[in-house]
């Protein structure tokens, strides 16, 4: 009886430290993001953040890293200690636009990719009082002269930097600070046309002051479900802009599928969907291969068109 209570008690001794296995995370996780609070990427990312630490039981900490051209997040993040407890946001301008233009500290491979969430939409339009009444028109003019147009900056003017190598046309970029100001710039015939997003356009073009003509994106906006995207209207461009989450790289795989099923899940709610239509954006839920796979691509893709602009670092 002795022996046999003996041989019970090793079993369950042996037994103890898998069942005992501690939850992880166990702690809060800290998320970079790259822009200011109040911002589009800021707003979505706390909205997938608000969600996910429901499902993982800890909180997601939002610290907003600015500076370096939305370059400082991602450096830290390369850097970060990799148990899985710092991660960050991160979007095509972070790491295939930027390493382009700026130097920086880290590349594609110093990251571990946990999934894509959310694509930002862009537009291309006139003022209202404009001759242009399609995106053909508009492209017919550029073939024959030098059309202005207002933006930000990359992502923003790629497209119709795309358009001058597939299509002969000759669009002009003036830079703005921000998108308001190019807007503001289109509606007072400053400029002939704007590559934006929808926030800065939508109440522009609702009032009536100003046309869309294309999406530049893989799709239509919702809000404007008859104008088409530039493929849709023959031309083979679209400005892909997508935003997700990274790690440092080195983090346990263990680790990286929890965060990354989390995310994912948490991207999928209604609540984070609302949350990014006040800003021009849509779901995108991609798993880690297809995120990385896309950010790989943008590199790349990227690359060239900075590179044919003139806007590439030497």
């Amino acid at each position: 009886m002795k022996r046999r209570q003996l041989i019970l008690g090793t079993t369950t001794l042996l037994a103890a430290p898998a069942l005992a296995q501690p939850r992880w995370p166990d702690r809060e996780v800290s998320v970079l993001v790259p822009f200011g609070a109040g911002g589009s990427t800021d707003v979505s990312v706390r909205a997938v953040c608000a969600e996910a630490e429901k499902i993982l039981g800890v909180p997601m900490q939002i610290v907003n890293r600015t500076g370096g051209q939305g370059t400082s997040a991602p450096t830290q993040v390369a850097q970060a200690r990799p148990d899985g407890h710092t991660i960050g946001s991160a979007a095509m301008s972070g790491l295939a636009i930027a390493p382009h233009m700026f130097e920086v500290s880290y590349n594609l491979d110093s990251f571990s990719y946990l999934s894509g969430t959310a694509r930002f939409l862009y537009g291309i339009a006139v003022r209202a009082e404009s001759p242009y009444g399609s995106v053909q028109d508009l492209i017919n003019a550029a073939k024959a002269r030098r059309i202005t147009f207002s933006a930000t900056g990359p992502p923003n003017n790629l497209g119709l930097f795309e358009l001058n190598r597939k299509a002969g046309t000759r669009f002009g970029f003036v830079p703005f600070q921000s998108g308001a100001e190019a807007v503001t710039a289109a509606i007072g015939g400053h400029v002939d046309a704007t590559s934006q997003t929808p926030p800065e356009m939508i109440p522009a073009i609702q009032s009536g002051r100003l046309r869309l003509l294309a999406s530049a994106s893989p799709t239509r906006w919702k809000e404007f479900p008859d104008v088409p995207t530039l493929r849709e209207a023959g031309y083979d461009v679209m400005i892909e802009s997508l935003l997700g989450f990274v790690a440092p790289k080195g983090v346990p795989a263990e680790r990286l599928a929890v965060l990354g099923d989390a995310i994912q899940r948490a991207a999928a709610t209604p609540a984070v969907e609302e949350a990014l239509g006040r800003f021009g954006m849509v779901p995108a839920i991609l798993s880690a291969t297809e995120f990385e796979g896309a950010i790989r691509s943008g590199f790349t893709s990227y690359g060239d068109q900075l590179r044919e602009a003139g806007l590439a670092r030497r």
